[in-house]
């Protein structure tokens, strides 16, 4: 009677251990699976940049958002400006060129240093020389590409870096002194 008391026992204990052991594989493989979880997540959330400050992103996002607002609730009469002033300035200069002319614009009207409507920046004295009496805004009619370049920045593109100044390169010795250079496009030069 002990031996067959004993070997159960022994089955009861080899059963526990197994279970015991089926139960910590289950923990771990779960903890695993987790980890690869959380890893691929992270891997998602830096390629989309939001990994590096969630408030950050979420400041970056908030701003899309109303930039995108800002420009779906533009007049008819600012895309007009916009469209010609692009055209005016950039023809020739492809629908990117006419794009980063039209951003210039409304980097402007966000900025504290420029007026706040898109009329009184294209019009300010002395900004943009097209605008002058006779100049080529009055005599232009937007293209294609211009409309192009308007729907791209309606729809959100934004490769500006805040650009506030452009100028066809190598022509401002200003702009070179007292302004930051940011990029070419085009025989057009950016700065900040």
């Amino acid at each position: 009677m002990r031996k067959g008391i004993k070997d159960k026992l022994k089955v009861y204990a080899v059963d526990a251990a197994m279970i015991f052991l089926v139960t910590q594989f289950t923990v771990v493989a779960k903890a695993d699976r987790q980890k690869r979880d959380c890893a691929e997540t992270y891997k998602i959330m830096q390629e989309s940049h939001l990994y590096s400050d969630s408030n950050k992103s979420t400041e970056m996002l908030i701003e899309k958002i109303e930039e995108k607002a800002k420009v779906a609730g533009i007049s008819k009469d600012e895309k007009q400006i916009l469209l010609r002033i692009a055209m005016a300035e950039a023809e020739g200069e492809g629908v990117y060129g006419k794009a980063y002319v039209i951003r210039v614009v409304l980097n402007r009207v966000q900025s504290e240093e420029f007026p706040d409507t898109i009329k009184k920046v294209v019009f300010q004295k002395n900004q943009f020389s097209p605008v002058r009496d006779n100049g080529r805004y009055w005599d232009v009619e937007p293209d294609a590409e211009c409309y192009e370049a308007y729907n791209m920045i309606e729809n959100g593109w934004d490769e500006s870096a805040g650009a506030l100044y452009f100028s066809r390169t190598g022509s401002s010795p200003w702009m070179q002194e007292n302004t930051t250079f940011l990029y070419e496009v085009g025989n057009h030069s950016f700065y900040r």
